[in-house]
């Protein structure tokens, strides 16, 4: 087992492994922004932005559930967490909402949006085997 960037992909951390996915989603969402502007304006590029918005929220969401349930804390304060999950729910249904009103002007770019967080799962796929491979 060779040291540094180029070894075995099956040692990498949940923490590495999140953040690749994160980093692949943001190009992706880079990519499919300049696509979204080019093809179809501002409006395009608004719905896109908005869901996948709306992607990440539940995918961080969903990766702190996760964290928590494997470590919990001993000291938990119910406030902090109720503060925090009701943050999230304003930023999801607004997101959501801006959404559904693009929506009725460019499914495409929503549909691209959604699909961020698996554009960035398939990308760690591609990168963990390719660096199998070496």
């Amino acid at each position: 087992m060779t040291e540094g960037p180029l070894r075995n992909p099956e040692h990498d951390t949940a923490k590495t492994v999140l953040r690749r996915i994160r980093n692949i989603s943001i190009v992706a969402w880079i990519g499919f922004a300049v696509f979204a502007l080019i093809s179809s304006g501002f409006g395009g590029f608004v719905g896109l932005t908005c869901s996948a918005l709306v992607t990440i929220i539940s995918f961080l969401w969903l990766e702190e559930i996760v964290e928590t349930v494997l470590h919990p804390t001993p000291n938990l304060r119910a406030w902090k967490v109720t503060l925090r999950t009701l943050g999230r729910y304003v930023l999801l249904g607004a997101a959501v909402s801006v959404t559904i009103y693009v929506a009725r002007f460019n499914a495409l770019s929503v549909l691209l949006g959604f699909s961020i967080i698996v554009v960035g799962i398939i990308g760690e796929a591609v990168y963990s085997t390719l660096r199998s491979w070496n």
